[in-house]
């Protein structure tokens, strides 16, 4: 009775891997690169995890609070960084407004910190710490599986 059990489970837990994979196939064909890179970033994560049904429901709203403010502060950093090199271009970079610009480049990353800190501490209400390391180095795995491929894209282009 108990093997039944599993079996069912196990199936169920299979059914749903590959139905969040399809899922995800079927919509990034129709998306920017920029929405296909994070549909397989999900499927990837929840694949890397094996979130139970309670652990997931908890577990997504966070990532995702914590995906939308990361993005906001890089947009940040970024708008930083366009200006600091429209400055360099016209030569109007004084020593005054480089200290402003470290400064701000300092907030930044200190928001970013901060940020990170409160993700896993929230992460810590929702699944257990081994989880929260796979996740951790599944997002580490997936950013390294995703430059060797646009490396490998970009040799193929040369050629």
């Amino acid at each position: 009775m108990k093997l039944c059990t599993l079996i069912k489970l196990l199936n169920m837990k299979y059914s749903l891997l590959l139905f969040t994979f399809l899922l995800c196939y079927v919509g990034v064909a129709q998306r920017t690169p920029q929405e296909r890179i994070k549909a397989f970033k999900i499927a990837y994560i929840t694949e890397q995890l094996n979130l139970t049904t309670k652990e997931a429901q908890q577990f997504w709203p966070v990532y995702n609070t914590y995906e939308d403010n990361l993005d906001t502060v890089k947009a940040e950093e970024r708008n930083l960084i366009q200006n600091l090199r429209q400055q360099f271009t016209a030569a109007e970079l004084t020593d005054q407004k480089a200290g402003t610009y470290l400064d701000n480049f300092i907030l930044l990353e200190e928001k970013k910190l901060s940020l990170r800190k409160s993700y896993l501490n929230a992460l810590k209400k929702v699944i257990p710490n081994i989880k929260i390391l796979k996740l951790i180095k599944a997002e580490a795995d997936f950013n390294k599986r995703l430059v060797q491929q646009l490396r490998e894209r970009r040799r193929n282009q040369r050629n």
